[in-house]
């Protein structure tokens, strides 16, 4: 998330928005998000639905709460998702992706 914030300017340049999803309590995410001097807004999916939207499955339980993996998503302006990438972000493979998405005329 740290990465994303630094790169919201960056982003900015290609049209392209961050959100945060998470299956965090709101309040959780309120301190989370404060503790990280976040800008970008974080939502909260407790109960995990939008996770198979995204292609993102709950790994084991633990203690009963789904924990999603990580994952990057892209959605262009007509909400066709465009770029799925697992794990961490690559932060220069987004800006590269963002770059070409933009070139073509597909802005996110």
């Amino acid at each position: 998330m740290e990465g994303h914030q630094r790169n919201l300017s960056l982003y900015d340049r290609f049209n392209a928005r961050v959100v945060g999803v998470s299956v965090d309590d709101v309040t959780t995410l309120k301190y989370w998000a404060k503790s990280l001097d976040l800008t970008f807004p974080l939502l909260s999916n407790v109960t995990g639905f939008l996770g198979p939207s995204f292609g993102v499955g709950p790994s084991p339980e633990i203690k009963g709460f789904p924990v999603f993996s990580r994952r990057t998503v892209i959605i262009d302006m007509k909400g066709v998702i465009r770029y799925v990438r697992d794990g961490s972000p690559d932060f220069k493979d987004i800006l590269l992706f963002l770059k070409k998405m933009n070139k073509e005329g597909g802005k996110p």
